[in-house]
């Protein structure tokens, strides 16, 4: 199963390029859901894998092998595939993701009872803080 777009693949050069210390943009495909995206950092090359070292969104540490000609996880369980460091921008960062559940929170708060203007003002301040990147408390 092979949900990475063609232009989102790093080319043979690219994955030759990479040595230890360079960030890495990992697409991970389970079964038929959407695809996430982590980053992780090269660890070392051995003969023909790419060793990385990623976090999880719980913050629990992996380390995975990938071929170094296609650049496709060995082993681990689901297709992951390297693909551009650009894809990793899609990857909400931990505060981003920490922002984005309290908006979750309030929003499943104020559908429950939507005439609580309160709720609604609290909800459209963590819209607003979302975007505008500050941190809510």
């Amino acid at each position: 199963m092979q949900d990475v777009a063609a232009h989102d693949r790093l080319s043979v050069e690219q994955l030759a390029a990479l040595a230890p210390g360079d960030p890495v943009a990992i697409e991970i495909s389970a079964d038929f859901r959407k695809p996430r995206y982590s980053t992780g950092t090269v660890v070392r090359l051995e003969g023909s894998c790419i060793v990385l070292s990623w976090r999880s969104t719980g913050g629990v540490p992996y380390v995975h092998d990938y071929d170094r000609r296609r650049g496709t996880r060995i082993g681990g369980g689901h297709h992951a595939q390297l693909v551009q460091l650009e894809t990793a921008h899609r990857v909400p960062t931990d505060d981003e993701r920490q922002r984005l559940r309290r908006i979750d929170e309030l929003y499943r708060e104020w559908s429950r009872n939507r005439v609580d203007v309160e709720r609604l003002r609290l909800l459209r301040e963590a819209i607003d803080h979302c975007l505008e990147g500050e941190r809510i408390s």
